[in-house]
């Protein structure tokens, strides 16, 4: 079979990210076929020598012929009028986290995934870390669980919309990794939040976050807690069981197994780049007719818990999920 040939919207910082993995072959039967970047000098640059078709609407790019599949990697707020844009050309669309900047949003998103003939996986890229993998496969080692903890620490972004209302902020654009990775990890839903925010050195929007998740069953808790004003980066996680605990740091690739004081290496595969695989893991649902591994659902639940997390810190009490 001929490869996917991918339409991409969005060559910015992340952008780039999945057209260097599509032109370099990384992701076996699929290719970069055409891309949209709102510089289209910019975009001119880098499709022209490589002979990649550009476009200079997303519109056009959709009804491309020549585009099989989309990759949208555009500030979240686009993803409501260009997800549903995309699905109604009839193409498989793979779009960046997080799914829309609020509830509403993600349930338009969600709503035009369900009458669609092809298929939405939202790319919380996190899912696909090698450590984080490794911390699943290996819960059984530890118990029932008692309790899961994530935090994640990074520098500030440095684009001008991270830090802007109703786009940007620490909850949307960190924490949706953690709260997709608590229900991931425990299979539980957040039926309840109490968060406080604080702006360390943003102006408009928080940057640093803690949140407390009541589950829907065991655990019952996880606690998340994010900062995008920190000195370096780091991405630590503690799964607490009856049996043990793992404890995990994705920036670092370490996964340790602790047993009373002992602490045993789990061995991990090479560090792979999440891009890429979520990119595989795409081509892989698409060639065998298979459910994504990420839906338009999954990636409304994330919003929901940040929409709520935000809302808990506004009011200064515990917010509930609707079921």
């Amino acid at each position: 079979m001929p490869p996917l040939r991918f339409g991409l919207v969005g060559l910015g910082r992340h952008g780039t990210r999945y057209a260097t993995h599509l032109v370099a072959g990384d992701v076996p039967d699929a290719c970069l076929g055409a891309v949209c970047r709102r510089d289209a000098a910019a975009a001119r640059a880098f499709a022209a020598p490589r002979g990649i078709t550009t476009h200079a609407d997303p519109g056009l790019l959709f009804a491309d012929p020549g585009v099989d599949a989309i990759v949208l990697a555009v500030p979240p707020n686009l993803h409501p009028a260009l997800v549903p844009a995309a699905l109604a050309a009839g193409k498989p669309v793979l779009v960046e986290k997080p799914l829309a900047t609020d509830a509403e949003g993600a349930r338009t998103i969600v709503a035009a995934a369900r009458g669609a003939s092809s298929p939405l996986m939202v790319a919380h890229t996190l899912r696909f870390d090698t450590v984080i993998q490794a911390l699943r496969a290996s819960l059984s080692a530890i118990g029932p669980l008692t309790l899961l903890t994530l935090d994640q620490m990074a520098e500030p972004s440095g684009q001008a919309w991270g830090d802007a209302s109703g786009v940007g902020g620490a909850l949307l654009n960190i924490g949706v990794h953690g709260f997709d990775l608590v229900r991931f990890l425990t299979g539980q839903e957040v039926v309840e939040v109490v968060c406080r925010t604080a702006r360390a050195q943003s102006l408009e929007m928080e940057d640093t976050f803690a949140a407390v998740l009541t589950l829907s069953g065991p655990p019952g808790l996880a606690v998340v807690v994010d900062s995008r004003a920190a000195g370096g980066r780091s991405g630590r996680i503690v799964a607490v069981g009856q049996a043990g605990q793992l404890a995990g740091d994705f920036a670092a690739g370490t996964l340790t197994l602790i047993r009373g004081r002992e602490r045993t290496p789990v061995p991990l595969p090479p560090s792979a780049p999440t891009v890429r695989e979520v990119l595989r893991a795409f081509v892989q649902a698409l060639q065998e007719g298979k459910p994504v591994p990420v839906t338009a659902e999954e990636g409304y639940r994330a919003v929901a818990v940040a929409a709520a997390c935000a809302r808990s810190a506004a009011e200064g009490q515990p917010v509930r999920l609707p079921p």
